[in-house]
């Protein structure tokens, strides 16, 4: 996790692991219950499996930090990734960052 400057605001950067089921889903979703009420970035760039329980987890905290008004963003998707998220039924262009 790192702290970036962003305009006047700080956004908190928080990596992704390597597979994102349901353990990496509940240490994240931990991290992120921390973060609330910062701007967040999330690094997707080691991320190489993803699951259904892992997706639903970034979806709710979009939607989480959407409801607070603060930043969430998702960057550095493999194209992999991209692929599993389409294939898990996930519209890429509605997750941040994914297009």
């Amino acid at each position: 996790m790192s702290v970036r400057p962003r305009g006047s605001s700080r956004v908190v950067s928080v990596p992704l692991p390597e597979i994102l089921d349901l353990g990496g889903a509940t240490r994240v979703a931990a991290q992120l219950r921390e973060l609330r009420g910062q701007d967040v970035q999330i690094e997707a760039g080691d991320l190489q499996r993803l699951s259904g329980i892992g997706l639903e987890m970034l979806v709710a905290a979009q939607m989480q930090w959407r409801a607070d008004g603060k930043a969430f963003s998702i960057a550095n998707w493999s194209e992999d990734t991209i692929r599993t998220l389409t294939l898990l039924g996930a519209d890429p262009s509605d997750l941040c960052g994914v297009s």
